[in-house]
């Protein structure tokens, strides 16, 4: 039997306790065993790797990236930022995450690519560009033409109008989407708008929302204040990315049709706190990280379902290589480390709609897996950084391997 065996503490993010002497056994791109060391008979011929006194655990989801090709995308050539982005996904996975959910241009290729086998990083699950309209939280280069801007910008594209809305849903999934984001209210990092803004009327959201359910999809909802998400709640949005002032019926209506939350607390708390950013981003910011938190803490306390989130770009503040420093964030919002590690791996498996396939470290799983240097749920920083991920398996292939 051709395989792997990877031996040592198991934290599989199916239950809620770690295996101290487990048992992690690969065929094929499949996990095969999962459990107590002495539950299996290692057969001939497999290797075996050791963990040490580090940590078993699936493979990373993050659920909101840019793949942009870092946060100077804007005026560079396309070409430019698309190589730079295919750099990018080798940081990533090196940080031990082997899926992404990604809201870009960029996407698409990028997810061929993997698949493939001709791009090493993280699978994608593409979104295509965010939507907002005009003077919306997408709306960067003012400057410029709505059209031209749409043309060349690779994060964001304007839409406005029930014909408008409809098209750009379109045209996402024409580049490749799998699911469609747009912004239900403004945010912290566009001038042009507030967070208080409620972006879309009700006509525009439930268009957008029908035609995800079209194509078998659904629409998530950038949000940073209770109106906007109550609206998008109301108007078919399946998910809320940031969810930053969630009041009880935002939460009612979450629960009610089970709707999931992405995190973004790092970024989010960050902000207000670079000398370096506009004065107008970090008003914005404060008042966000002022209640990012307690919206986090409802939405716990009511058992919706938090997935995990970063918000990079891999700029000089939001490294890939430090793309677990959300990890660290959500323990220091009130959650347990165990409920960060669910948080990215099969909470998130379920926003990527996979989690029959990832997410765990169980038999029948998809063997996209992480090998960290120490117990993070002893000290979550050990998963904050590339330098402590040692192996990263990505369907039963070995894509890091450093000496334990």
């Amino acid at each position: 039997m051709e395989g792997y065996a990877i031996r040592g503490r198991v934290i599989d993010a199916a239950g809620d306790r770690p295996v101290e002497k487990g048992l992690v056994v690969v065929q094929g791109a499949d996990i095969v065993y999962a459990g107590e060391e002495s539950g299996y008979s290692l057969p001939a011929g497999i290797e075996v790797i050791d963990a040490g006194a580090g940590s078993i655990l699936p493979g990373f989801i993050d659920c909101h990236a840019h793949l942009c090709g870092g946060e100077d995308y804007m005026g560079r050539p396309h070409f430019d930022s698309l190589l730079t982005a295919a750099y990018h996904m080798g940081l990533l996975l090196d940080a031990g995450f082997t899926y992404v959910r990604d809201m870009s241009l960029f996407g698409g290729a990028l997810k061929r690519a993997v698949a493939r086998g001709e791009l090493r990083g993280p699978n994608v699950m593409p979104g295509g560009r965010v939507l907002s309209p005009v003077a919306g939280h997408v709306d960067f280069q003012t400057g410029l033409p709505v059209q031209v801007q749409n043309a060349i910008s690779v994060a964001g594209y304007t839409a406005d109008g029930v014909e408008g809305c409809l098209r750009a849903v379109r045209e996402q999934f024409r580049e490749g989407a799998e699911f469609i984001k747009i912004c239900a209210t403004g945010g912290v990092s566009s001038e042009v708008d507030g967070l208080e803004d409620v972006q879309y009327s009700d006509e525009e959201i439930a268009v957008m929302t029908a035609e995800a359910a079209r194509h078998g999809t659904y629409v998530t909802a950038h949000c940073s204040n209770a109106k906007g998400t109550r609206q998008a709640l109301e108007n078919g949005v399946r998910c809320i990315e940031h969810g930053i002032e969630l009041d009880e019926r935002c939460i009612e209506l979450m629960v009610k049709n089970n709707v999931p939350l992405v995190t973004t607390l790092y970024v989010s708390n960050l902000v207000a706190t670079l000398p370096d950013f506009p004065a107008f981003m970090r008003e914005k910011g404060k008042k966000a990280a002022q209640s990012h938190t307690k919206s986090m803490m409802k939405a716990r306390a009511a058992g919706i379902r938090i997935a995990y989130g970063t918000d990079f770009f891999n700029s000089k503040n939001t490294p890939y290589l430090q793309n677990g420093l959300e990890f660290r964030a959500i323990v220091e919002a009130g959650f347990t480390p165990m409920e960060a590690i669910r948080a990215g791996t099969i909470n998130a498996a379920h926003v990527l709609g996979r989690a029959g396939r990832l997410g765990t470290l169980e038999a029948g799983k998809q063997a996209d897996i992480v090998v960290v240097d120490g117990n993070p749920l002893e000290d979550i920083g050990v998963l904050t950084h590339a330098e402590h991920v040692k192996l990263v398996m990505q369907g039963g292939a070995v894509k890091k391997r450093v000496q334990l």
